[in-house]
C-alpha cells in the first residue's frame, strides 16, 4: 500500500512539475514574441518619423551643379560637392565645396571657389564664404567673403582681401566690383577710398 502511494505522489509531481514546465515555456514564448513585436513597432515608427521630417525637413544632395545665365545674359555654372534647402524656403540653397564658373561673352571666364556658400536659385545673387578665391586672367583675388549680387550688378568681395596680378599686389579691407560701368572701389584699412577703372 505504501508502495502504490508513492508511485502515486510520484506521479502527481511528475504531472504537476511538466504542467508548471510547460505553463512557463509558453509564457515566457509569448512574452518574448509580444516584446519582439514591441521593438519592431518602435522600429517602424521611427522609421517613418525620420521620413516625414525628411519631406518637411532638409532635402540633400551631393555632387550637384546649377546652370543659369546671369542679368547681363552671361552664362554661370555652379558645382557643389553637398547642397541642401528646406521646403520652407527651397529657393535658398546652402553648398559645400563650391566651383563656379562665370562666362562673359567678351570670352574670358572668372572663377570663385570658396568652402561653402548659399546660392539663390530666383535671384541667382550667391554668398561665397569660408577660403574664397578667384582667378580672372593672370589675377587672383584672396578673402574670406564674396558677394555676387547678379540683382544689383556687382561682386563685393570682403575680409582680409589680398590680390596678386601682373600689375602688382593688393591689400584690402573691402573691394566692390561694379559689373556694368567696369570700375572697382577698393576700401583700404586706413578708409581711403580709389575709384579704379578696370579692363576686364
Amino acid at each position: 500500500m505504501a508502495l502504490n502511494k508513492y508511485k502515486f505522489n510520484r506521479k502527481v509531481f511528475l504531472q504537476i512539475s511538466l504542467f508548471l514546465l510547460g505553463t512557463i515555456i509558453i509564457f515566457f514564448t509569448y512574452f518574448n514574441k509580444d516584446k519582439d513585436e514591441t521593438i519592431t513597432g518602435d522600429k517602424v515608427e521611427s522609421e517613418i518619423k525620420k521620413i516625414e521630417e525628411n519631406k518637411e525637413g532638409l532635402n540633400t544632395f551631393e555632387n550637384i551643379t546649377y546652370e543659369g545665365i546671369d542679368s547681363n545674359n552671361n552664362k554661370f555654372v555652379i558645382d557643389a560637392d553637398y547642397a541642401e534647402f528646406t521646403a520652407d524656403e527651397a529657393n535658398i540653397i546652402y553648398m559645400k565645396g563650391i566651383v563656379s564658373r562665370f562666362f562673359f561673352k567678351d570670352g574670358t571666364i572668372l572663377r570663385i571657389t570658396s568652402n561653402k556658400g548659399i546660392y539663390d536659385n530666383i535671384t541667382n545673387d550667391i554668398e561665397f564664404e569660408e577660403r574664397v578665391k578667384m582667378y580672372y586672367l593672370e589675377n587672383k583675388l584672396f578673402s574670406e567673403k564674396a558677394s555676387y549680387k547678379n540683382s544689383e550688378n556687382y561682386l563685393l568681395v570682403q575680409d582680409n582681401v589680398i590680390g596678386e596680378g601682373p600689375q602688382g599686389d593688393l591689400v584690402a579691407d573691402k573691394l566692390n566690383l561694379d559689373l556694368i560701368e567696369k570700375k572697382m572701389k577698393i576700401s583700404m584699412y586706413n578708409q581711403s577710398k580709389v575709384n579704379i577703372k578696370v579692363n576686364y
